[in-house]
C-alpha cells in the first residue's frame, strides 16, 4: 500500500487505485475540511483506506457484522482524540469495485459517485446520519450543497 499526506488527510491504497484517484481523494476532502470544518487553531486528520470489495466485506464483517461488501465504511472517533495538535476525526474506506458498478448501474461518471460517497462517508465522521427522515434530509441536503459547491450533479436526482 501506498501512504500519502496532504495536510490533514492520510491516504493509503490498493493497487486498484491510482494516483489520479488518490489525489482527487485529496482534492474533495480538502475542500469538506474547509468546508465544515473551522481550521484554526486546530488541525484536523482523516485517515482514508482505498480499497477493494475483498478487504471492505471483511471490515464490514468484523466491526459492522454484516458479510457483504458496501462502498463506503465510515468510522468516526467519539472522544477528543489529539495526537499532538491533530485532532483524529475518524477512518473512510471505499471499494473501488463498488463504486464502479454502482455507477454504472446508475448511469454516472464514476468520478461524481465517488465524490458522493466521500462526501457522504465524511459527513458520517461528523456526526450527520440516516437515521431518521429529519437527519436523512439534513444530510442530503448538505451532500448536495458540498457537491454543488464542487460541480457535480445533485446524485440525489434521477438523470436522462
Amino acid at each position: 500500500m501506498i501512504m500519502k499526506k496532504s495536510q490533514s488527510i492520510l491516504i493509503r491504497k490498493t493497487p486498484e487505485w491510482d494516483e489520479k484517484e488518490v489525489s482527487y481523494t485529496n482534492e474533495v476532502l480538502e475542500f469538506a475540511l474547509n468546508s465544515l470544518l473551522i481550521c484554526g487553531e486546530k488541525k484536523y486528520e482523516v485517515s482514508v483506506l482505498l480499497t477493494n470489495d475483498k478487504e471492505i466485506r471483511q471490515l464490514n464483517k468484523k466491526y459492522r457484522n454484516i458479510d457483504k461488501a458496501t462502498n463506503v465504511l465510515s468510522f468516526s472517533i467519539e472522544n477528543d482524540a489529539y495526537l499532538n495538535d491533530l485532532k483524529m476525526i475518524g477512518d473512510l474506506v471505499l471499494s473501488k469495485e463498488r463504486i464502479i458498478k454502482e455507477a454504472h448501474e446508475q448511469k454516472k461518471p464514476f468520478n461524481e459517485h465517488f465524490a458522493h460517497l466521500l462526501i457522504h462517508g465524511f459527513l458520517h465522521l461528523l456526526d450527520f446520519s440516516h437515521e431518521s427522515q429529519k437527519n436523512s434530509n439534513l444530510m442530503e441536503k448538505k451532500e448536495v450543497e458540498l457537491l454543488g459547491k464542487l460541480n457535480i450533479p445533485n446524485p440525489y436526482e434521477e438523470r436522462l
